[in-house]
């Protein structure tokens, strides 16, 4: 099933309470949803909502669709996590990569991706900052390794990338390659495993962006 058609079955089956929504097809035939996101609060109540449009992207399910806020409400700045064109910067590249390694839902790509996103642009317009903030670009991306690695050291995981793209995992009961002196199995294992699936050239590539002063 090609992109667009798996983008409308899935829209048409779509049933969240929180979501006020239609399924359109622009002029081109392009599919995409557009309505409002209700944001609730830890106790289910609504407290505010956004106007969104959903739009499919080529190779769907294994990248994410682009998501727009319409009302312009949201201003279309960097610093909104906003890029110049109007689509909302939701995660980094290394952290869409592995969401989509085997494929994501439109359901719960709007649960677990968009649900807190927007959550996070409505903190910043009461309180003036983000409660949760990523930086942009590469800086965010070493942030993203240091949180996967569970570390502030970049050097070491621009070493520890450099191990991973050797593509030669550890024996479970060997000592883990951070040098931690715990096994492997109870250190990094699930980071290694995860991480794997990037190509040697990406792994290479990220190593030596972990390694630049930013």
């Amino acid at each position: 099933m090609n992109s667009r058609r798996l983008f409308i079955e899935e829209a048409k089956q779509l049933q969240l309470n929180f979501f006020d929504f239609s399924l359109v097809e622009d002029e081109a035939c392009n599919p995409y949803i557009e309505g409002r996101l209700h944001l609730p609060d830890e106790e289910g109540k609504f407290i505010d909502s956004y106007s969104i449009k959903i739009v499919v992207k080529d190779g769907y399910p294994n990248n994410l669709p682009l998501v727009y806020e319409t009302a312009q409400r949201i201003p279309i700045n960097i610093d909104w996590h906003v890029f110049p064109d109007g689509h909302c910067c939701i995660v980094t590249p290394p952290e869409e990569f592995l969401i989509c390694k085997k494929g994501i839902t439109l359901e719960n790509f709007i649960i677990k991706y968009i649900l807190p996103y927007f959550h996070n642009q409505l903190f910043r317009e009461l309180k003036g900052y983000f409660l949760n903030e990523r930086s942009h670009g590469n800086e965010g991306i070493k942030e993203f390794f240091l949180t996967k690695f569970n570390t502030d050291d970049s050097k070491k995981v621009s070493q520890w990338l450099l191990f991973i793209a050797k593509k030669k995992e550890p024996e479970r009961t060997a000592e883990c390659f951070c040098g931690s002196g715990k096994k492997y199995r109870k250190c990094h294992r699930n980071t290694f495993r995860e991480l794997s699936i990037f190509s040697i050239p990406e792994l290479v590539s990220y190593s030596i962006l972990m390694n630049k002063s930013l």
